[in-house]
């Protein structure tokens, strides 16, 4: 079972980024919010840095965040997402992530570490310090997740319109961009879902690119054994209409007609992104209309 732990008082966070280059300006108003929580905020050496479409070379980002674990950082808010994590999967210090309970905060490129590491250590999918972190209330959930007292209490709370297949379920907390676990099949960093709850979000795919990666999911054998299946944002996904309505489609045909299916909850690359645990155990009840965090 996966390990979960509070945000300490006074415990550092430190800010990575293991992705693409970060927007100062987006950058400095993250900052700003997780210093005002009151623990001591560390930042990694290559925060601002840039080579091409990455936060520096594959060096300078691991180096970065090998820096801050050196630091005694345990709880680790990434910057952004784009692309660079699934670059550094072979080079992670896994055995110390896990010894020393790591655990990191991020969406989207972040998916890469936050499922392998969940197997031991409770992660947390959501927004990042140049990636939402400023919308109050995106901070705020931060905030209620890191300090545990959202567990054993309701996540989500499930509109009746989100329902696309009523069932009530039970399983770990799994997924997050549907690209990134795709992509990641095959390889030794792919996750067994079994008995999960998966969440799915995506940004800017058509119609038929979302059927590839389902399908490339479905027919990998993934969902075997999935308890239930959730999906969340699909911002800038066109045409906007016909992408939502194929989603739909492709979520419920995607698992055995036994499992519960929600879509349009409030995570991933839309305005609001709540953060959730992914690793803990959360129960899902359509006709009570809620996601909630088992204890």
């Amino acid at each position: 079972m996966s390990t979960w732990r509070s945000l300490d008082r006074g415990e550092p966070l430190g800010v990575v980024a293991l992705s693409g280059p970060v927007d100062s300006a987006k950058l400095d108003e993250g900052l700003s919010v997780l210093r005002s929580w009151g623990n001591p905020v560390l930042l990694a050496s290559n925060l601002r840095g840039r080579e091409n479409y990455l936060a520096g070379s594959d060096d300078d980002r691991l180096g970065g965040l090998l820096e801050l674990l050196d630091r005694g950082v345990r709880t680790f808010i990434a910057a952004r997402g784009g692309f660079g994590a699934t670059r550094l999967l072979d080079r992670m210090p896994w055995e110390r992530l896990i010894a020393d309970e790591v655990r990191f905060v991020g969406f989207s490129d972040l998916t890469a570490i936050l499922n392998p590491l969940a197997s031991a250590v409770v992660q947390v999918h959501g927004p990042m310090a140049a990636a939402g972190l400023s919308r109050p209330a995106n901070a705020d959930r931060i905030r209620d997740v890191l300090s545990g007292r959202l567990a054993g209490r309701t996540l989500f709370s499930i509109p009746a319109g989100c329902v696309l297949r009523h069932g009530a379920a039970e399983g770990v907390a799994l997924g997050g961009n549907l690209s990134l676990l795709s992509s990641l099949m095959g390889t030794r960093w792919e996750r067994d879902f079994s008995d999960g709850v998966v969440f799915l979000e995506e940004v800017g795919e058509p119609p038929y690119r979302l059927d590839r990666l389902l399908t490339h999911l479905r027919g990998s054998a993934s969902f075997k054994g999935v308890k239930a299946l959730i999906g969340g944002s699909l911002r800038a996904c066109r045409p906007k209409s016909e992408c939502l309505e194929r989603w739909s489609e492709l979520l419920l045909e995607s698992v055995p007609e036994t499992v519960p299916v929600i879509v349009g909850l409030p995570f991933g690359h839309g305005s609001r992104n709540l953060a959730f645990p992914v690793g803990a155990t959360v129960a899902i009840d359509t006709r009570r209309g809620a996601v909630s965090w088992s204890v």
